[in-house]
């Protein structure tokens, strides 16, 4: 397991290699550039997004396994308090309902890049929670 110590700061607990398709890496690659020194966005969840985009597994588009939650795809989690809900994560301004989170959000980055059964835990204030994908339905594409 990687350990940096911006992951420690952001409290992030798993911080192994993640998952993306090149056209969401560039995006995101971009917007970060864009945001950067923006004071509605935290610097130090950008700096987390990069060094996790930076060390992700990247796949070209024909070569894209259907496990691992994407940009845009819908599939639905179970939470700390065993709770399940379907989610979306969605680029920063294209929120259209309750059930989308931005990859800025902490949960939005933290699914990000997971395989169908994994789980991730992470820090929201001073609450420990840990989120597991139970079931990836479809990606999108932006």
């Amino acid at each position: 397991m990687l350990k940096l110590p911006i992951f420690e700061k952001f409290r992030v607990n798993e911080t192994h290699k993640k998952s993306i398709i090149f056209a969401d890496y560039f995006r995101l690659m971009n917007l970060i550039e864009t945001d950067l020194g923006k004071e509605e966005v935290s610097s130090e969840r950008l700096h987390y997004l990069f060094l996790a985009l930076t060390f992700a597994i990247k796949y070209a588009t024909h070569q894209i396994p259907e496990n691992f939650v994407r940009m845009n795809s819908r599939f639905l989690i179970t939470n700390s308090e065993h709770v399940k809900q379907r989610i979306r994560i969605v680029y920063p301004g294209e929120v259209e309902s309750n059930d989308d989170y931005s990859i800025y959000s902490k949960l939005g980055l933290t699914c990000l890049g997971l395989n169908e059964g994994e789980a991730a835990t992470y820090r929201d204030g001073e609450k420990l929670k840990q989120v597991r994908i139970e079931k990836i339905f479809s990606h999108e594409v932006s």
